[in-house]
């Protein structure tokens, strides 16, 4: 079936054809230009952003263990005597807000002194005792405390006497909520924000507070873990219905900062500028389609006049009309022929009537 259009419509398309084609191209090559280099600002926002926190927790981390060591080397602390080193916890405590329990244990695991006076109890069965206890110089848990019954950090290093044999192990205790406000508080707009993990990947520090909960969590299986790649770069990936871009970064203890902002926000600036070049490709082509209408109607009415002119002609009506006539272009042109083609009707009916 052949395809027939009329003038309005092979207006518009050409006007369509001749605006729109540079203006997408236009836009597609600015947008393409654009949209690089505003993913790579967010992209290096996060990959600071993790550095930034990655320094802040070393820091905090070296501080915690820096503490211990010097502490671990008094006398008193080496004494393993409850009574010595029991001022010495307490005095320490107060200079580290983010700690609620500094204490010794002998080799067994057992309690010899506490800072918070509480009753000694048993810490042998923990995975940093045992660490230091086999010869490591520092050791890490996130559990849930025996003291505060919530999930705490556990760090400890080993008391050692002058032949450097291990005589004890000096620990702090953390709070995690304590903990979250110290090492990642930082936000990056409205919905991004740090988390750190342990080895084990359970959650030490989250930097959203309503994420904070009264048990252990266990982000082995959170899904920025399972994105290949997103340990060189920053990584989009779906957390639950909600689409994320992150950046892991392992840290030299063995823990994980994960920083990551939802996705609608990192690249709003990108959804409105497509948003507005949408909208400006519709209100071209409103506008093209008003100009062609407008052409197109002054192309077709003076054509469409002529035409109902010829038609009368051709049925002898020879007493028209004929407008146009002066114009310069080819309307003109037709408007005159049309006006011969009458002039020579009329004659040769004369002709017809004479004979």
């Amino acid at each position: 079936m052949k395809l027939s259009l009329n003038i309005f419509q092979k207006v518009l398309i050409t006007l369509l054809v001749v605006t729109l084609v540079p203006l997408l191209a236009l836009w597609y090559l600015g947008n393409s230009s654009a949209e690089k280099e505003l993913t790579t600002k967010i992209s290096e926002n996060l990959v600071a952003t993790t550095d930034t926190v990655a320094t802040g927790v070393n820091g905090w981390d070296e501080t915690n263990m820096r503490a211990m060591r010097q502490a671990a080397r008094l006398d008193d602390i080496i004494s393993m005597n409850g009574a010595r080193q029991t001022p010495i916890l307490a005095a320490t405590i107060a200079s580290y807000e983010w700690v609620y329990l500094i204490h010794t244990m002998g080799t067994d695991g057992k309690d010899v002194g506490r800072s918070d006076g509480n009753p000694l109890l048993d810490y042998g069965d923990r995975s940093y005792f045992k660490a230091i206890m086999s010869g490591k110089e520092e050791g890490r848990l996130v559990a849930i405390g025996k003291t505060s019954g919530k999930p705490s950090l556990n760090i400890g290093v080993p008391i050692r006497n002058e032949n450097r044999t291990i005589v004890g192990v000096f620990a702090m205790a953390m709070d995690l909520g304590v903990v979250s406000r110290t090492v990642t508080d930082i936000r990056i707009g409205e919905t991004g924000h740090a988390i750190l993990l342990d080895g084990d990947k359970k959650v030490i520090a989250h930097g959203d507070a309503s994420k904070i909960k009264s048990a252990l969590q266990d982000f082995s299986k959170h899904p920025a873990l399972q994105v290949q790649g997103i340990t060189d770069e920053p990584k989009v990936y779906m957390d639950g219905d909600v689409k994320m871009v992150g950046f892991v970064r392992t840290l030299p203890q063995g823990w994980t900062v994960l920083v990551e902002q939802q996705y609608d926000e990192a690249f709003a600036a990108m959804s409105k500028m497509r948003s507005e070049a949408r909208l400006l490709i519709l209100i071209v082509i409103a506008l093209v389609a008003g100009l062609a209408f407008v052409l197109g109607k002054q192309l077709t009415r003076p054509i469409n006049h002529l035409t109902a002119i010829a038609e009368k002609l051709s049925k002898g009506q020879l007493d028209v009309t004929i407008p146009q006539t002066s114009r310069g272009d080819e309307i003109g042109s037709l408007a005159r022929a049309v006006e011969r083609l009458g002039v020579s009707i009329q004659m040769a009916m004369d002709r017809l009537r004479k004979k």
